[in-house]
Formats: C-alpha cells, structure tokens, sequence
C-alpha cells in the first residue's frame, strides 16, 4: 500500500539507501548515488532533488514508484507484487504496469501479479493461476483461460468486469456477480470442491469428492479442478 507503506518521517532517499545498506553493505555515498540511479530507472522527474523529499510530498503514484525502487533495489529474480496498484486511479495503474513490465524485461526479473482485477491479469501476465479458498482451480496461458475460461469461479470473475458499450439498450441495471460467501477456514480441507455451495453447476459429485487437475482437451497447457468444467464434453 503506497500510501502507509513508507515511514513519514524519513526521506524516499533514507528508505532506499538503508535497504542497499543492509543487503550490499554498500557505505552512506554509494547507497545514496545508487538510490538516485534508482528513482531514475522508476521514472521519477528530476531524480536527483526528489531524494531528499519525504513521502508526503509525493503523489500516490509516485510513492508506489518508490516502492517499486526498494523492491528492487537488490534485483532480485522474483518480484511478488500483491495489488500493486491498490487505491490508485486507472491512468496510474496503467503507468504502473507498463513500468514494472519494463524494468522486469530489463533485469530478466520474473514478476508474480497477485489480484482480483482481471484486466490487471491480461494487461500484465502471460500465464496466470486462479485459486479459491487456497485451491488451485485454474491455469494457463492468459489469453486462452481468458478467451474460454473452464471453471465456474474464473468465468465467475470475468463476468464482474464491467465492459463499455456503445448500445445503451445493452445497459444493465447491476453488474454481475458471484452468489455466496466464501467458506470458512475449517472447511478448507474438506474432501468436496469448495466452491459447491456457490456453484450453479454443482451436482453430488461435487459435494462428495475434491475434483482432481485436468488439462483441457487440446490445450495441455490449459487445466481445470472441477468435476464440470465448461466447454468440455459431459458438463452441465
């Protein structure tokens, strides 16, 4: 969360130097040049002066920038990035992805998305991975789990995704969404797909055995966990 994750109190060029400090046991000078070089590789204007600012003259935007520069002050070979662009509007966010997509491909830095937003999936990812109540559901290429999702839960959460339409007759008067609550916690290690009690599709099998992976005809890249899956022979 850019917007409580840095420390008030110390500037954007503090925060950065102590992470090149603790892991590169660089001194005070170079950790501050590299933190420069830094801010310059997350395109932050007139990087050099911007250092010394502390976050709260930063706009959202640029603090996630910040962000991005401490994750990879280090260049790590994975980044993890868990709604990077939460509580930021949809100009920034796309900012943000086209950013991180850059700076991975420069420092062959492999990045895990994880979120809710679908568009944030396509726009980012080349694979992805849908799980529910800690339970791999579905995986493979994003733009055929995209184009033809297979479990109730992925076509569940695309269909959320509101679209613009040039038909005002098209127009609904709520957006689609998923019926249901997601289990508790003491049901996750039931012997059932955990998804039933909120699945239209759900028949006996459901509720009685955990549907095991499977790859959907002709496509060995693309599978499903689910006694149903759509478009495939026998669903319902």
């Amino acid at each position: 969360e850019p917007m409580t994750s840095l420390n008030p109190v110390f500037t954007i060029g503090q925060q950065i130097s102590e992470v090149l400090r603790l892991h590169r046991g660089v001194d005070n000078a170079e950790a501050r040049d590299r933190s420069v070089e830094l801010l310059q590789a997350v395109r932050i204007p007139d990087a050099a002066a911007r250092v010394d600012d502390y976050p709260h003259q930063l706009s959202g935007g640029q603090r996630q920038r910040v962000m991005i520069a401490i994750a990879l002050a280090c260049e790590p070979e994975i980044l993890i990035a868990d709604e990077p662009t939460t509580a930021l509007d949809v100009t920034v966010q796309a900012e943000i992805f086209a950013l991180l997509r850059d700076l991975g491909a420069k420092l062959d830095t492999a990045i895990i998305l994880i979120t809710h937003d679908m568009g944030a999936v396509a726009q980012m990812s080349e694979r992805m991975l849908v799980m529910y109540a800690g339970r791999r559901v579905e995986e493979g290429q994003v733009a055929n789990v995209i184009k033809a999702p297979a479990h109730p839960y992925t076509r569940g959460l695309i269909a959320c995704v509101p679209h613009i339409t040039s038909d005002v007759g098209a127009l609904v008067d709520t957006l689609p969404e998923i019926d249901g609550i997601v289990p508790p916690i003491t049901r996750f290690g039931r012997d059932e797909c955990l998804f039933a009690p909120r699945c239209a599709k759900a028949a006996d099998e459901c509720w009685s055995a955990k549907p095991q992976q499977s790859d959907i005809a002709g496509h060995s890249s693309h599978s499903v966990s689910c006694w149903h899956p759509f478009g495939t022979e026998g669903s319902r």
